[in-house]
């Protein structure tokens, strides 16, 4: 029988430290707060299964833990996931180097509120860190599996991992196998989005919410869009309500989906149809409706590149939110302690507000470190894994942003959850400029064998 073509993971104790280590920093905000953080989404996300407007993917794979453990189980879950997806990239890519950068990277980026977090932003990025494992040319079928699972928990990882594994693939090593194992990451996470929707009885790759997606940002953005189409066809069905339609829609790029589905009185197939039909119907006069959806895509794209919010999400959802609601029905052991928590008293929002300027000066100084690192060291950008390091944190960046602020709009939770990324490369750069090569008493300790 031929040796597997991938180096063991061999994790040893410091490996296993780390674990320890990171796990607890990414549960401690949960912790703090005195319960997992909550959103309107969540039940889509922890237990149902499967769910026909979230993740189905996630939904199923979690309920088996919040059926036991209800939502702490989810948050020690995920924070454990993610710890190992950290710890793979220090132990299999950087070599056990610059553990003070990864300890302050983990506190600084705020890792830790979207781990504890019942929604799937933190996955997103767990798949940027294996695939950049796999484009290190240290393949191992568990970064594969992070990738897989990653994009089948977030719709909107497929567009964003996709372009950013095609724009490594001048410097990765092996291109033709780097290509054949990220098509085969997508292809797993393609097959576990139909599987998870086989649970539920039906074979359909999504959940069929994308078209009311995409109409709720053009409403929101393009508010024309829709008086152009009522002047044409006036019995189209939002035409009848077109002022309350417009009036839902200012508030936020989303905030349509869910007011519309429940004012509107229309089941959901139908909904997203007619939903369809606005979207197809705002692309009619082309080229000139090209330019205005570039237009309002550059300005989405820039808003969220460039301020990404901690404090995104996190509101208070009191006794009679949503929330509440879904854990009285789902968890109704759950609503005390969380109705105790300081997310649901206002507290946690205050303070994150509070953090958002100085999160976006380090986000700006951390791309800032990045992109200088990169220029300057672009000649051996092949060879030296941090410049390449950061160079894929820009380009994961700038990918999510594009993708995630013109699908589902300008939320800056879709950003913050991955700033993890350039605030650790350019930790890491700093730490080998000022400190070499970092951690060699720890590496001496525990010299790493060949695997």
């Amino acid at each position: 029988m031929s040796s597997p073509t991938y180096e063991r993971l061999n994790w040893r104790f410091p490996e296993w430290a780390a674990f320890a280590l990171v796990s607890g920093l990414l549960l401690l905000p949960s912790l703090v707060n005195g319960f997992p953080f909550l959103f309107p989404d969540s039940w889509g996300y922890s237990g149902a299964c499967p769910d026909d407007m979230r993740s189905p993917v996630l939904g199923c794979s979690m309920r088996p833990f919040t059926w036991l453990g209800g939502n702490w189980a989810y948050a020690i879950v995920q924070s454990a996931a993610a710890a190992a997806a950290i710890v793979l990239l220090w132990s299999r890519v950087l070599e056990r180097r610059f553990t003070g950068a990864l300890v302050v990277a983990v506190i600084a980026s705020g890792v830790g509120l979207f781990s504890g977090w019942v929604m799937a932003d933190v996955w997103t990025l767990v798949g940027f860190i294996c695939l950049f494992v796999i484009a290190a040319g240290r393949f191992h079928p568990v970064a594969a599996a992070g990738v897989a699972f990653a994009c089948g928990a977030h719709f909107g990882n497929f567009p964003a991992f996709g372009a950013t594994a095609l724009a490594l693939l001048p410097i990765v090593p092996a291109r033709r196998r780097y290509t054949v194992r990220v098509g085969l990451c997508f292809a797993g996470a393609a097959a576990l989005v139909v599987a998870a929707n086989l649970i539920g009885g039906s074979i359909k790759f999504g959940s069929g919410n994308g078209s009311v997606f995409l109409a709720s940002r053009i409403l929101h953005d393009m508010p024309e869009v829709l008086e152009l189409k009522c002047r044409q066809d006036p019995d189209f069905q939002m035409c009848r309500r077109k002022d309350e339609v417009l009036a839902w829609s200012a508030e936020n790029h989303q905030s349509f989906t869910w007011t519309g589905f429940y004012n509107l009185g229309l089941a959901w197939p139908e909904f997203n149809r007619i939903c369809r039909e606005l979207v197809w119907f705002s692309l009619r006069d082309v080229p000139h409706s090209l330019y205005t959806h570039a237009a309002a895509a550059i300005r989405n794209f820039a808003r969220l590149l460039l301020f990404p919010e901690l404090s995104n999400g996190f509101e208070t959802f009191g006794p009679d939110s949503f929330v509440a609601e879904d854990l009285r029905i789902a968890f109704p052991a759950d609503v005390a302690p969380y109705l105790r928590s300081r997310q649901a008293s206002g507290e946690l929002e205050r303070f994150l507000k509070k953090l958002d300027a100085p999160f976006v000066a380090l986000v700006w100084l951390s791309n800032f470190g990045c992109l200088l690192s990169v220029v300057r060291g672009w000649k051996r950008c092949r060879e030296d894994v941090l410049v390449k390091l950061a160079l894929f944190a820009l380009i994961a960046a700038v990918a999510n942003a594009v993708f995630m602020s013109n699908l589902s709009g300008v939320f800056g939770r879709y950003q913050a959850r991955i700033e993890f990324l350039p605030i650790f490369a350019a930790l890491v750069l700093i730490w080998r400029k000022f400190a070499g090569n970092g951690d060699r008493h720890f590496r001496n300790v525990w010299p790493l064998r060949e695997r």
